[in-house]
């Protein structure tokens, strides 16, 4: 029975096979060539005469300028501080350094400016209040002065952001063109007797709890066994 059920498995094998080669054989699969619109077309690469004339009319339309800038190089964390940003057309950067009256390093570059300039002081550890416009009209002859005034909310090493951007007339509309971003560290510090009066003020509840509480029920404890002994 044994060697009739292996002789049947091998024979149905041998038919699978040969059914398989002959189908393979008289019956190949046809592969269609895609049609036009299925294949993916190379598009060629954007060539310069592509990008808008306006926009290359009004970068080289922009003049060159001078900027200088002051950064504290530490701050405590109850305390606050300005930041000073100037530019001008005519002042060397050294002369615009020593306008600059608020503490901290002071830092200069030359950049490129339209006749409208927006200048922006972020950082997300300290709270940042601006004493002047954002966005300003450019003169030729005077110098533009920018003012913030910052306040940090955090201990440790944190990162301020100075950002100028250009606001150029493109197609009769106005449109922003970042110039350059400087990227500063602030050390922020606190004192001994900030820490400890952050952590009590902080902590309160939790010291009432865990040390007042007890103190006075020993207090009160021992002051009722000596009226006792009396």
């Amino acid at each position: 029975m044994n060697k009739t059920w292996k002789t049947s498995i091998g024979l149905l094998g041998v038919i699978v096979v040969l059914t398989t080669v002959f189908w393979l054989i008289f019956f190949p699969a046809v592969i269609e060539p895609p049609a036009p619109g299925d294949v993916d077309r190379a598009e060629p690469a954007p060539s310069a005469s592509n990008i808008p004339a306006a926009v290359d009319k009004a970068l080289r339309a922009m003049a060159s300028a001078n900027i200088a800038f002051n950064v504290p190089a530490s701050l405590n964390l109850d305390e606050g501080s300005q930041v000073q940003l100037i530019l001008s057309l005519t002042n060397t950067i050294a002369e615009l350094k020593d306008a600059i009256a608020a503490a901290g390093e002071k830092q200069g570059a030359s950049i490129k400016v339209s006749n409208r300039m927006e200048a922006s002081l972020t950082g997300y550890h300290f709270q940042i209040t601006e004493i002047t416009p954002k966005i300003q009209a450019v003169s030729s002859e005077l110098p533009t002065h920018w003012r913030w005034e910052i306040h940090p909310k955090k201990t440790g090493l944190h990162n301020l952001h100075l950002t100028l951007t250009a606001h150029l007339e493109v197609d009769g509309q106005d449109t922003p063109r970042v110039i350059t971003t400087f990227d500063k560290k602030i050390e922020v510090t606190v004192t001994p007797g900030q820490q400890f009066s952050r952590f009590f003020s902080n902590n309160w509840q939790w010291l009432w709890a865990a040390v007042l509480v007890p103190l006075l029920t020993w207090y009160w404890q021992r002051k009722n066994v000596k009226g006792g002994k009396k």
